[in-house]
Protein backbone atom coordinates (compact mmCIF):
# COMPACT_ATOMS: atom_id res chain seq x y z
CA UNK A 1 0.00 0.00 0.00
CA UNK A 2 1.25 3.55 -0.82
CA UNK A 3 1.99 6.24 1.51
CA UNK A 4 -1.22 8.39 2.31
CA UNK A 5 -3.77 5.43 0.90
CA UNK A 6 -6.42 4.76 3.23
CA UNK A 7 -5.53 1.39 5.20
CA UNK A 8 -8.90 1.38 6.86
CA UNK A 9 -8.25 3.23 9.63
CA UNK A 10 -10.92 5.64 10.99
CA UNK A 11 -9.77 8.41 13.17
CA UNK A 12 -12.39 10.52 14.98
CA UNK A 13 -13.42 13.43 13.74
CA UNK A 14 -14.02 15.22 16.60
CA UNK A 15 -11.55 15.44 19.38
CA UNK A 16 -12.65 14.41 23.12
CA UNK A 17 -11.23 16.02 26.41
CA UNK A 18 -9.99 19.38 27.68
CA UNK A 19 -7.90 21.06 24.85
CA UNK A 20 -4.27 21.28 26.24
CA UNK A 21 -3.14 24.70 27.69
CA UNK A 22 0.37 26.13 27.80
CA UNK A 23 0.20 29.29 28.61
CA UNK A 24 -1.68 31.89 31.44
CA UNK A 25 -3.67 33.05 28.72
CA UNK A 26 -5.95 30.64 26.23
CA UNK A 27 -5.60 33.63 23.70
CA UNK A 28 -1.39 32.45 23.33
CA UNK A 29 -2.43 29.20 22.79
CA UNK A 30 -4.80 29.88 20.04
CA UNK A 31 -2.22 32.02 18.83
CA UNK A 32 0.44 29.18 18.84
CA UNK A 33 -1.78 26.69 17.66
CA UNK A 34 -2.74 28.82 14.56
CA UNK A 35 1.27 30.02 14.00
CA UNK A 36 1.55 26.55 13.60
CA UNK A 37 -0.70 25.19 11.35
CA UNK A 38 0.77 28.37 8.90
CA UNK A 39 4.12 27.19 9.40
CA UNK A 40 2.94 23.31 8.32
CA UNK A 41 1.02 24.64 5.26
CA UNK A 42 3.83 27.12 4.28
CA UNK A 43 6.62 23.88 4.22
CA UNK A 44 3.72 21.86 2.59
CA UNK A 45 3.48 24.43 -0.13
CA UNK A 46 7.46 24.88 -0.11
CA UNK A 47 7.88 21.55 -1.04
CA UNK A 48 5.22 20.99 -3.60
CA UNK A 49 7.20 24.40 -5.08
CA UNK A 50 10.65 22.34 -4.82
CA UNK A 51 9.12 19.24 -6.53
CA UNK A 52 7.53 21.93 -9.46
CA UNK A 53 10.49 23.31 -9.78
CA UNK A 54 13.06 19.92 -10.24
CA UNK A 55 10.35 18.33 -12.54
CA UNK A 56 10.91 21.68 -15.02
CA UNK A 57 14.58 21.50 -14.30
CA UNK A 58 14.19 17.92 -15.70
CA UNK A 59 11.68 18.21 -18.26
CA UNK A 60 10.88 21.65 -19.45
CA UNK A 61 6.99 20.92 -18.46
CA UNK A 62 5.01 19.80 -15.60
CA UNK A 63 1.88 18.20 -15.19
CA UNK A 64 -0.33 17.55 -12.14
CA UNK A 65 0.78 13.70 -12.56
CA UNK A 66 4.57 14.84 -12.40
CA UNK A 67 4.00 16.25 -9.51
CA UNK A 68 2.27 13.68 -7.67
CA UNK A 69 4.28 10.72 -8.84
CA UNK A 70 7.80 12.54 -7.94
CA UNK A 71 10.00 10.30 -5.79
CA UNK A 72 12.59 12.85 -4.03
CA UNK A 73 16.19 11.13 -3.88
CA UNK A 74 17.74 10.69 -0.29
CA UNK A 75 19.69 14.01 -1.30
CA UNK A 76 16.61 15.79 -1.60
CA UNK A 77 15.07 14.77 1.26
CA UNK A 78 18.28 15.83 3.12
CA UNK A 79 17.33 19.61 1.42
CA UNK A 80 14.23 19.44 2.08
CA UNK A 81 14.88 18.50 5.83
CA UNK A 82 17.18 21.13 6.52
CA UNK A 83 15.27 23.77 4.90
CA UNK A 84 12.68 22.72 6.95
CA UNK A 85 14.74 22.91 10.21
CA UNK A 86 16.60 26.02 9.13
CA UNK A 87 12.80 27.76 8.89
CA UNK A 88 11.23 26.41 12.49
CA UNK A 89 14.63 27.82 13.74
CA UNK A 90 13.91 31.04 12.00
CA UNK A 91 10.08 31.33 12.73
CA UNK A 92 10.20 30.13 16.49
CA UNK A 93 13.33 32.58 17.51
CA UNK A 94 11.02 34.91 18.28
CA UNK A 95 9.30 32.65 20.51
CA UNK A 96 12.42 31.35 22.43
CA UNK A 97 13.73 34.77 23.31
CA UNK A 98 9.85 36.36 24.96
CA UNK A 99 8.80 34.88 28.22
CA UNK A 100 4.70 34.55 27.82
Amino acid sequence: MAAGENDGVKLPRISKGKRSQFYQDPAVDQLMTCLLEVMAETAALRERMDTIERVLDQKGSVSRDDIENFQPTPEVEAERSAWNASFIRRVMRLHETRDV
